[in-house]
């Protein structure tokens, strides 16, 4: 309902798994209006490690920037995403953004992002280990993902929209650019 009644910033955050004994696990943010998503490599499949990979970005692109784009983070209920508080608490101090859980059993809340893990997982397959990649590899994938272009978005890609209405700066901070077909 707060979704419906203020014209926010969505960002859907989840993780996607490898194979059960893994360790690492992946952060998924999924920018709806752009259909972008950003891959962050954690080391482990934890509160603590998401609020790391939270840091980071913030710390990469700054608080101000951070806040606009990041207004608010739906997500699921998953042990990871527990520790909301924390992850709620920017750098600087103060509130970084705002997240709201799915209800239970709703993941189609946050369909958009589950949608484009399809893509994902035709760089890395369900069913595979993760515990080999790191955040090199990520940020491919999130290129690749990022610049395949869509009949959705009438043969443009989720990097060609963002470029329209995000500062340049956050590309280059966090290595996103585009791949030519």
């Amino acid at each position: 309902s707060y979704i419906g009644t203020h014209d926010v910033s969505v960002v859907e955050m989840d993780c996607v798994e490898g194979k059960q004994e893994d360790q690492k696990a992946i952060l998924t943010l999924h920018f709806v209006s752009l259909h972008m998503q950003l891959y962050y490599i954690m080391d482990e499949h934890t509160s603590m490690c998401v609020i790391e990979t939270l840091d980071l970005i913030e710390d990469a692109i700054g608080s101000v920037l951070f806040h606009e784009l990041f207004e608010l983070i739906l997500t699921d209920n998953g042990h990871e995403f527990w520790n909301f508080v924390e992850m709620e608490r920017s750098i600087s101090g103060g509130k970084r953004t705002k997240i709201f859980f799915c209800e239970p059993n709703r993941s189609d809340q946050k369909g958009a992002c589950e949608n484009n893990h399809k893509l994902f997982r035709c760089i890395v397959p369900k069913g595979t280990s993760i515990d080999t990649y790191d955040q090199s590899d990520m940020i491919i994938a999130t290129n690749h993902v990022n610049s395949y272009c869509r009949k959705s978005l009438f043969g443009r890609s989720p990097y060609e929209l963002a470029m329209e209405s995000i500062p340049g700066d956050f590309f280059t901070y966090l290595g996103i650019e585009i791949i030519p077909p």
